[in-house]
């Protein structure tokens, strides 16, 4: 069963994404903090990772920045629900191999899960 793994500081948020993927076939892992994230991609080995860039305890680009270094090709979609940030999470994800998308919130649920399924089933099918 593919592995994802949801950062981000807002409870509901992570609660909505446990909700979106239960039935889909994929394990959802969540995290609160960058420290949390970062224990959990270690412990976890996620196949996608669903990551704010605003965080507690180390912000989502730090965060970035060590899962680069762990799992070079884990696919990555950020999360930004400020403005000013969303430039940054563009550059970034142009000079990051593995980011693969940007949402800004609020983000359209139909979206992220398109993208989440589409990358953690993708290795299922190339298994086959």
């Amino acid at each position: 069963m593919p592995t994802l793994l949801v950062v981000d500081d807002q409870p509901g948020i992570r609660h909505l994404l446990i909700e979106v993927f239960r039935d889909q076939g994929v394990s959802v892992i969540t995290a609160g903090t960058g420290s949390e994230a970062l224990v959990c991609l270690k412990a976890e080995r996620p196949d996608v990772l669903l990551l704010d860039v605003k965080l507690p305890g180390g912000d989502g680009f730090f965060v970035l920045h060590e899962a680069r270094k762990l799992f070079p090709h884990l696919p990555v979609i950020l999360m930004t629900g400020y403005r000013e940030g969303e430039l940054a999470c563009e550059a970034v994800a142009r000079q990051e191999s593995g980011v693969v998308a940007v949402l800004r919130k609020p983000f359209d649920i139909f979206e992220a899960r398109r993208l989440v399924l589409k990358l953690c089933l993708a290795p299922l099918a190339q298994e086959a």
